[in-house]
């Protein structure tokens, strides 16, 4: 579905999270699936935020997969709260 990693600051404000979403190219040729992908896990990430703790000391990489538009929101949200609890 997506591959997520993660990496501690160097001196940077981590009074706000700091992550990035990539839907690459390659795998999803049309920028509206792309731009669909992105927003989904954007507003993931704003409930995410405001639901459980995240550490704002690391850095957070998000690369979807095409798999992601076939899959509901309701699993995104799941797999990806999962993946963050994991981090802490």
């Amino acid at each position: 579905m997506y591959h997520s990693f993660f990496g501690p600051l160097d001196g940077n404000d981590n009074k706000k999270l700091n992550i990035s979403f990539v839907a690459k190219k390659k795998l999803i040729r049309s920028a509206v699936k792309r731009n669909k992908v992105k927003r989904r896990l954007r507003n993931i990430m704003n409930e995410a935020v405001k639901k459980i703790s995240i550490n704002f000391n690391y850095s957070y990489l998000v690369i979807a997969k095409i798999t992601m538009l076939n899959n509901e929101y309701g699993i995104i949200k799941d797999t990806l709260f999962q993946d963050i609890e994991k981090i802490k």
